[in-house]
């Protein structure tokens, strides 16, 4: 399994456990009030390890819990379903599809909430090549 995850992330390989590893790990857990298995979930990712908490991680999870109004168990619900949307741009991805979702569909907050709680990889969908299409 190590072999694996090394080959899909090798820039993992550089860094430290003590001082990048461990420290996304704890902050993800503490933040998200993370379960050792569901810590582990994430923890295999290879993505979501190459991040920075500070340029990234944290801001990201700020925006989407006041975007979407979530509390910290719909964030850590999201997340553990599409733990990738950590790498999604806000500006490209994310809120131009959930403003085409609220506006196309004339869904209040709690609504669009509700559609990304059950769906969370809506957040990753393009609004040209997949919404617009089908919607």
């Amino acid at each position: 399994e190590l072999k694996k995850f090394l080959i899909r992330r090798p820039p993992l390989l550089g860094c430290s456990i003590e001082a990048n590893l461990a420290p996304k790990l704890e902050w993800l857990q503490t933040t998200l009030d993370l379960r050792d298995l569901e810590l582990k979930k994430l923890g295999r990712n290879p993505v979501v390890l190459g991040l920075s908490i500070e340029d990234n991680m944290a801001p990201k999870l700020e925006w989407l819990q006041r975007r979407l109004d979530l509390d910290v168990e719909q964030l850590k619900k999201i997340l553990l379903i599409k733990p990738n949307l950590l790498a999604y741009s806000i500006e490209e991805n994310m809120e131009p599809t959930l403003t085409w979702l609220q506006t196309r569909l004339g869904l209040d907050t709690a609504q669009l909430r509700k559609a990304v709680l059950i769906k969370p990889q809506l957040l990753g969908y393009s609004v040209e090549k997949k919404m617009k299409p089908n919607l």
